[in-house]
This record gives C-alpha cells, sequence and structure tokens, in this order.
C-alpha cells in the first residue's frame, strides 16, 4: 500500500492508502520524492470545481522522483534514475488527466515510459527541489521565448510569481542580460533580484517611469515612450494589460502566458499602427524542458529561490492552505521521501 493525496472538494484535501500501482510491459513506476502545489491546483481547490481534477482522485502534475520499476519491453529507463515527469505524456488520456498524474502519491505508474518523452534524466547532483521545478520552469521558459529574445533586447516581464519568475530565469540563464520584472510585492521583487532580474514595484513607481529609468526611451509619434522590445504576461492584470498596450512602442511583442478570468478590450487601432505582436503561450516543448533541464542542472540562476515552504505528505492540507493565502509564499512543495 502507499499513501497519497486525494482531492475530496473545495478546501478539502485528504491522505488516503491505496494500493501501489502494478506495472505492465510498457511501464515504469516512479518513487515521488517532491511534488509541486501548482497555481492550477490552487484555482481548482479554492473553487471546488472538477475543472480538471474529479473528487476522490490522486492529483499533481509537477513532480520529480526516482524510478524503482521497469516493465520487461521499456528500453532506455533503468531503476535508480532520477528524473522529472511531462504530466501531458505520463498518461495514455494525455493532456485531459494530466492534473491527476500524481505528484501528491508516494508512487506513480508512467504508462508507455520513455525517456525524452514523459521521463526526463537529471544529474545525479540535482536536488529534489529543484529537480521539481522542471515542468512550471518550462511553462515559464516557453512563453518567455515565443517573442523570440535576442541577446540585447530589453525585455520585460510581469507578475513575480512562479511562471514569472521562471520566465526570467529562463531569459536570464540563456544570456539576456536586460530584464526586468513587475509587480506590486516588494518581497516577491526581492526574489526577481536575487535571480538577476531588474525590477519594478508598481505601488510605489509608475510603470512608463519605472521601465524608463532601466530602458530610456524612444519617441513615438511625438510622445516619450520606454524602450522596451517584448513583454512576458505572467501577471493576468486586466489595468495593468491596458496601461502597457498604451505604452508600447512600434514592432514590440506581447506573450500572454497567464490565465485570464475574464475577457479584457484590446485596441486593435493599437496594434495596426504599432504592428504589435500579441502571441498566446501554453505549455511547453520537449525542447523547452531540455534547455530547462540543462539550466537546472549547470545552475545558471538560483531558480530554486522559488521555493518558500515546503510540507510532508501528511500536512498536505496545511501546505494548501499556505499556498492558497499567498503571504510571503511562492512555490509550496510536498516533500514525499
Amino acid at each position: 500500500m502507499m499513501k497519497v493525496g486525494i482531492y475530496n472538494g473545495q478546501n478539502d484535501i485528504g491522505v488516503e492508502e491505496r494500493p501501489v500501482p502494478k506495472i505492465g510491459p510498457t511501464d515504469a513506476l516512479i518513487r515521488v520524492l517532491m511534488g509541486g502545489i501548482c497555481g492550477t491546483d490552487i484555482n481548482i481547490v479554492k473553487a471546488g470545481s472538477e475543472m480538471g481534477i474529479r473528487f476522490g482522485s490522486e492529483f499533481g502534475h509537477e513532480l520529480f522522483g526516482e524510478v524503482v520499476e521497469v516493465g520487461s519491453a521499456v528500453k532506455d529507463v533503468r531503476v535508480g534514475m532520477r528524473v522529472g515527469v511531462n504530466p501531458i505524456t505520463a498518461k495514455k488520456a494525455g493532456r485531459r488527466y494530466s492534473l491527476e498524474v500524481g505528484a501528491f502519491s508516494e508512487y506513480v505508474l508512467i504508462e508507455e515510459a520513455a525517456l525524452n518523452y514523459n521521463l526526463y534524466l537529471f544529474d545525479p547532483s540535482v536536488l529534489a527541489k529543484e529537480g521539481v521545478l522542471m515542468e512550471p520552469m518550462s511553462v515559464g521558459f516557453h512563453g518567455a521565448f515565443s517573442v523570440e529574445p535576442k541577446q540585447d533586447e530589453n525585455i520585460v516581464v510581469l507578475g513575480a510569481g512562479p511562471i514569472g519568475l521562471s520566465a526570467a530565469a529562463g531569459l536570464i540563464g540563456e544570456g539576456i542580460k536586460n530584464v526586468c520584472v513587475v509587480d506590486m510585492d516588494e518581497w516577491r521583487l526581492a526574489k526577481a533580484k536575487e535571480l538577476g532580474a531588474w525590477t519594478v514595484n508598481t505601488s510605489t513607481h509608475s510603470l512608463p517611469d519605472g521601465l524608463t529609468t532601466h530602458f530610456g526611451t524612444v519617441n513615438v509619434y511625438g510622445v516619450d515612450t520606454p524602450n522596451v522590445d517584448a513583454f512576458i504576461d505572467a501577471a493576468g492584470a486586466p489595468p495593468l494589460f491596458e496601461q502597457i498596450m498604451k505604452l508600447t512602442k512600434p514592432h514590440a511583442r506581447i506573450a500572454i502566458i497567464a490565465v485570464y478570468k475574464n475577457e479584457v478590450p484590446i485596441s486593435l487601432a493599437q496594434i495596426m499602427s504599432k504592428e504589435v505582436k500579441v502571441i498566446g503561450a501554453s505549455g511547453y516543448t520537449h525542447e523547452d524542458i531540455l534547455k530547462v533541464i540543462s539550466h537546472i542542472n549547470e545552475s545558471k540562476t538560483t531558480i530554486a529561490t522559488i521555493v518558500t515552504d515546503t510540507f510532508k505528505l501528511e500536512d498536505i492540507q496545511t501546505a494548501f492552505s499556505t499556498a492558497i493565502k499567498a503571504d510571503k509564499t511562492i512555490k509550496v512543495l510536498v516533500d514525499l521521501t
């Protein structure tokens, strides 16, 4: 038997004992070392909905673990490997039930197991609290590089949450130095500075003034505008987005990673006249994951600084309450060792 975290409903996470999965010829069994709480998990638990996680289900999709059993037909996966898991390809069901992979279960069955498909090998020196960041950092990395940033460009990341900070770290790790993170929380912005980013606190400075301090201005139709080449929106704040649209320079790019709950008015006249590109960025690719693993293996930034709280599995309810409260909290982990 094994212990598993179970989603029971609104703000209700329990721990149960369930049978350890039995592998087939093409499967692998992973002992989960660390699971991460995602913003999607938080929103579902807060709402008490079944939009992605069914009541009574094992859940969690950010996980790092060790291979403990391998099916006879699996070619390149070996017992003892320390691996990150792609939740989209971990099960034959694919994206539909990817939030129920089982990051808060002691053991997880990986179907059709294969390296660089659903399992990704890490250097043995990588800590579990670092390896578990593979999945969320890949989301941030994918969004950041969807704007095709160049080495000497000025890039602004909106939002200093896990995804925004992952986006900033990804850019900095790939050699892009002029990166600024925007948020209203100075404590979170201190994390951005630790990663190597400049910052603007919009609770104490106007956004145009803050960005101008770092990047200078360009003249657009007779108006001085902050010299920003691309914005990565990981904030999901409609007033902030509307402000960005007004101060973009010609040929700027805007990537949307954030999940907006409501419609946001967009000036198509601004997009047309300035030839602005607005790009949607969701999920990640195999190539993104490999870049992130390289980032973590080589310690290109101190990305693990976004880990603020770690709880044992028996305290998973407290872990979720802490993540939901979001007081000096960025990434909350559940330690299953």
